[in-house]
């Protein structure tokens, strides 16, 4: 049976020669908040489930969280982000048994797919585009995961490295910087009064997590189809990112440049990997999460080289796979520390 809201799409053979992996179900351990100093159970919320309590960390009466809707038992300690819905079904559709055991659409776009791959508990988050997303999902994730988790992100990117050709796999194995338009240095009378964008210091990528993204990608690509390097993270599409136009001031016609002289090892810009990897570092060391990312070189930006659609289909497959192969490869301690609480991928077996 399905969980709460969600829903259950198939019930997983298990293969009897798989070691017994349980649910990671967090009700044991809550979640502290700073205002009012008290520790949020999911399961003792008293509201309706068409309501939510705590304004400071919305959940229903069945322990959902506000944006991405699910609770304890339907998210996996591994969890795999895309972008859309549809790259997010055809990589769930390689767990064990042909397609995820549990999903779950919430009312704000994310979708949950939630299954075991080389029986290995994983979850598919379709999170959408830009920093807000990520923040959503990792946030959400995490409250009602129990145990430390690993995050991958699997997305498409702009490639600024003149070298480094479209449809390259680019794995930021040496973290990630943030590009922020200055609000504050727009306005002024007589043009901007500062620099109108600035570039963060780096935040850094799971060593570990990353050495396995990068072999189990060369695995299904070669060793010519992946690169890596440091990514850099825009807070949007278009100014950020330096794209040109003439209906906004946007100041930004030497901006790639900007980025690459403060940070010359930067391959591939783009609007999530940032958010994910300096969530993980901000983690609790107690609950802690890991966090690498990898993007197809969609759009080489110097030479305005655009990847075909059946290219970037062909590439998200065996990417997704590789990436997939990574998460399930990566040991976390709560692999041992978790307790057999009902999780909707039923793993007994798995």
């Amino acid at each position: 049976r399905a969980l709460g809201g969600g829903r259950l799409a198939r019930s997983p053979t298990p293969s009897s020669g798989r070691r017994s992996r349980t649910c990671a179900y967090a009700s044991s351990r809550g979640r502290r908040s700073e205002a009012a100093g008290a520790v949020r159970d999911p399961e003792q919320a008293t509201v309706s489930s068409s309501s939510f309590a705590d304004a400071n960390f919305p959940l229903d009466a069945e322990g959902r969280t506000y944006h991405v809707g699910t609770r304890p038992g339907e998210v996996a300690n591994r969890i795999l982000s895309v972008g859309p819905e549809g790259r997010a079904r055809m990589l769930a559709s390689m767990m064990d048994g042909g397609g995820p055991a549990f999903e779950h659409a919430s009312s704000r776009g994310f979708v949950t797919l939630t299954g075991t791959f080389e029986g290995v508990p994983v979850s598919v988050v379709a999170t959408g585009m830009g920093t807000a997303m990520i923040d959503f999902v990792v946030r959400e994730c995490r409250a009602v995961v129990a145990g430390d988790m690993a995050f991958l992100r699997l997305g498409t990117c702009g490639v600024v490295d003149e070298a480094t050709p479209i449809g390259t796999v680019c794995v930021a194995s040496e973290g990630s910087v943030l590009v922020r338009r200055e609000p504050d240095m727009f306005g002024v009378e007589g043009g901007c009064s500062g620099p109108p964008y600035s570039v963060s210091r780096p935040v850094p990528a799971d060593p570990q997590l990353a050495g396995l993204l990068v072999r189990c990608l060369e695995e299904e690509l070669g060793a010519g189809g992946v690169a890596e390097g440091m990514n850099a993270t825009a807070d949007g599409f278009y100014a950020s990112q330096g794209r040109v136009g003439s209906d906004f001031a946007d100041d930004n016609e030497a901006l790639v440049d900007l980025v690459l002289a403060a940070q010359p090892t930067v391959r591939t810009l783009e609007m999530e990997t940032f958010a994910l990897l300096e969530l993980a570092r901000a983690s609790n060391p107690q609950r802690p999460v890991v966090a690498c990312a990898a993007a197809i070189g969609l759009a080489q930006r110097r030479s305005n080289d655009f990847l075909t659609k059946e290219a970037l289909e062909a590439l998200e497959r065996k990417a997704g796979r590789g990436a997939m192969r990574a998460l399930a490869q990566r040991p976390l301690a709560s692999d041992k520390e978790t307790k057999p609480y009902e999780c909707a991928w039923r793993a007994a077996g798995a």
